[in-house]
């Protein structure tokens, strides 16, 4: 299973916030594993925090979320494109993109 952040006023009741969760200014607010309760949210919320660290149990992944990383592909394609002008720079460019692939691979 993969970890995901998300927006912590989507969030309700029972879900396991499975990263510590810090303030703007690095302090600890809440140490993890730990369930999330409506005091707790409202708590995190009234800090500044916006965003926790959950486990994605989907056995299967969304359509979005393959969506969001071919279009993180093609723009890493434009963007590294330029290498192909230098030596070396299509190899270059071709490890890079296959370290992204493994990294959402992994996920």
């Amino acid at each position: 299973m993969r970890l995901v952040t998300v927006n912590l006023e989507r969030l309700g009741p029972g879900v396991e916030i499975v990263s510590d969760v810090h303030d703007a200014l690095g302090r600890l607010l809440l140490k993890a594993p730990r369930v999330l309760d409506e005091n707790m949210k409202k708590t995190l919320l009234s800090r500044g925090v916006r965003e926790v660290i959950i486990q994605d149990r989907r056995k299967t992944p969304r359509v979005e979320d393959a969506r969001a990383i071919e279009n993180e592909l093609s723009a890493l394609d434009k963007r590294m494109s330029l290498l192909e002008n230098f030596p070396s720079g299509k190899e270059f460019r071709d490890l890079v993109r296959k370290t992204v692939e493994q990294y959402y691979a992994q996920k």
